[in-house]
């Protein structure tokens, strides 16, 4: 996750670059700090992803929480060839996530307001290229562009398409998922060895020493005491599609 963050500032702070801003990242958090090309100044929060949806912390709804002044959100999809972004205003984004959380903990009063709570695409679409909020020009101007910023950089590699299209003549491993926090994650379990690698969802990429391990992983990436991470009944098999 950290390495998802880190490409998608890079990201961010290019575009802005190359559309006549300058940003200067605020160590030791999401946040960027950002002048447009009309002068303007402010915080922007930065949350990016690869894959999945975009995923904020439940605290980012708790009012007073940030005292960084954050005025924007953009969130960076690193998938396509070029990283799409989408610029919310952030009263917008922290009222969705407040009002959702509200609802979590009354549901099991006891809860905490922490872990991570998912941004859906559908809630910042609107966002898409919005630049103006953030005094930016809409169009680049090729005198603005910055020194060119590597693809790995700023994108996530994957690797090339199998030349086969069938999962299972392709790996060997068993294909297993799990829903949680609104998720469905998949892996793969080498039933020789026992271990487990997540292949889709949160966590993607992890891989672990068992399929317990794993089950406990994600119960504690997404603060979900009530799961059990019993793998036999986490764990179940299926093909992957």
């Amino acid at each position: 996750m950290g390495d998802i963050v880190r490409q998608g500032v890079v990201a961010f702070v290019a575009e802005v670059l190359a559309r006549g801003g300058r940003a200067e990242p605020i160590p030791g958090q999401r946040d960027v700090r950002v002048r447009g090309a009309d002068g303007s100044e402010r915080v922007v929060r930065v949350c990016s992803t690869a894959s999945d949806p975009w995923l904020a912390r439940r605290r980012d709804g708790i009012p007073a929480a940030d005292g960084g002044g954050v005025s924007h959100w953009v969130f960076v999809d690193l998938a396509p060839e070029v990283p799409a972004f989408y610029v919310v205003d952030a009263d917008d984004i922290e009222g969705g996530i407040e009002e959702e959380v509200a609802l979590w903990l009354a549901d099991r009063p006891g809860r905490t307001p922490t872990g991570s709570h998912p941004i859906q695409r559908s809630n910042v679409v609107h966002g898409q290229d919005n630049w103006d909020p953030l005094g930016l020009d809409v169009v680049k101007d090729p005198r603005h562009d910055a020194t060119p910023v590597p693809a790995a950089a700023v994108r996530v590699e994957r690797p090339a398409a199998p030349a086969v299209t069938d999962p299972e003549t392709d790996d060997e491993r068993l294909a297993v998922v799990a829903d949680i926090g609104g998720y469905r994650v998949q892996g793969r379990l080498d039933q020789a060895s026992g271990t487990l690698e997540i292949t889709r969802g949160p966590m993607e990429g992890r891989r672990f020493p068992d399929a317990a391990a794993a089950a406990q992983a994600l119960a504690t990436f997404f603060d979900d005491p009530e799961t059990v991470p019993d793998a036999d009944a986490f764990w179940r098999s299926e093909i992957l599609r």
